[in-house]
């Protein structure tokens, strides 16, 4: 190729980057301003409500508030994860620092923090001995989501294993509905959502995007099949050196 013409192809293709980083911002910025205007102005509706007719509010006013507001929190405290983690992810701005821990350990503290009350519908199947030596925060990140996902729009009981085969496989399954066929394209894309999806059960789309980006950060991957007979399974795979 023509030096000139290899120039040209590589501004060219420079100026195709400089462009989807600007998309990725505008989609930043909406999705922020979106997405954060109803949980903030329920909070703060909440609070100015207890503030100002506290003392004048019935039992049950007061606990239909009380959970709403743990509610609307819950949904901010999950938004602010998951817009920190696009920042990083697009800007590269985190480096891996990798620990030896035991899995199981991690999904289980993981679990008691994003999931309280919900700890009896899910199924850790993973062996107790077994060690991995990777970054625990991107680990914690794609778990996490994982399981997220599967409480929110699957079924319990939720189940959490390992499979070995050329890749170390950790397993996430629940036992919902599954998802559609015509969605199944789309899962690991950016603000994605299924059609149908209840506002309760809704998230911003983010979540298995996040996983995959974080699992292949790792070396691994994170990828979907449908689960037997019903439901759906997802499989976070890591480098068999990653085992200790």
């Amino acid at each position: 190729m023509d030096p000139a013409d290899q120039r040209i192809a590589e501004l060219e293709e420079r100026l195709a980057e400089l462009e989807k980083l600007d998309e990725l911002k505008t989609q930043f910025v909406t999705l922020a301003s979106h997405e954060l205007r109803t949980p903030i102005s329920v909070v703060h509706g909440i609070a100015t409500t207890l503030h100002l007719r506290g003392n004048e509010l019935a039992a049950e006013q007061l606990t239909e508030l009380r959970k709403t507001l743990y509610e609307h929190s819950c949904r901010l405290a999950e938004l602010t994860d998951q817009l920190l983690d696009l920042s990083r992810l697009d800007a590269q701005a985190f480096a891996l620092m990798p620990e030896r821990f035991h899995p199981r350990e991690r999904i289980e503290d993981l679990l008691a923090r994003i999931a309280p009350e919900r700890v009896d519908d899910v199924e850790v199947g993973v062996e107790p001995a077994l060690e991995v030596v990777t970054d625990p925060h991107a680990f914690e990140r794609v778990i996490g989501n994982l399981l997220t996902n599967a409480l929110r729009y699957g079924e319990p009981p939720i189940e959490v294993r390992t499979r070995w085969s050329e890749v170390m496989d950790l397993i996430v399954v629940d036992h919902g509905p599954g998802v559609p066929d015509e969605f199944v394209p789309l899962l690991f894309e950016r603000f994605s959502q299924g059609e149908g999806t209840t506002p309760r059960r809704q998230g911003a789309g983010l979540g298995l995007a996040i996983a995959k980006s974080y699992a292949n950060a790792l070396g691994g991957d994170v990828r979907y099949e449908p689960a037997e007979p019903s439901g759906a399974c997802f499989h976070f795979e890591l480098p068999r050196e990653s085992a200790a």
